[in-house]
């Protein structure tokens, strides 16, 4: 099981930086001092899917880390334009691929994409102010 550790005013102070991330090497940096993770593309997307679900900070299971994850996944894969997310009442949203746009069969171009909509997503949709 993983625990994050730290406070709430360390995660708001992290708030308050996010409009500076440019680098994956230093956002990476920052967020396995902040919250004690591997700083991976994998622990990332694991800290993006947290804060899509809302479920917080906590032990998770390895099926739950799992669907946090691929959350994240799709949530980047729909802001990057291949997938649209569809809201279903008392259920995870749906994600439905794009007609005209097209995941590119190389995992290292996918993983680039990911990695860049990343930054997008720490600089500009997370929902606090400074």
């Amino acid at each position: 099981m993983l625990y994050f550790y730290g406070t709430i005013l360390d995660y708001l102070n992290f708030a308050k930086k996010i409009s500076m991330w440019s680098d994956w090497e230093q956002l990476t940096g920052y967020l396995k001092n902040t919250f004690s993770i591997k700083g991976d593309l994998l622990s990332v997307l694991f800290l993006v899917g947290i804060h899509e679900a809302g479920t917080g900070f906590r032990a998770y299971t390895q099926d739950e880390k799992t669907g946090l994850v691929k959350l994240a996944k799709y949530t980047l894969l729909t802001f990057a334009g291949y997938f649209q997310k569809i809201e279903v009442a008392d259920r995870d949203p749906l994600f439905i691929p794009e007609e005209e746009k097209f995941l590119p069969a190389d995992p290292d171009q996918i993983e680039t994409i990911l990695k860049n909509e990343l930054l997008t997503y720490f600089n500009h949709n997370i929902p606090f102010s400074s």
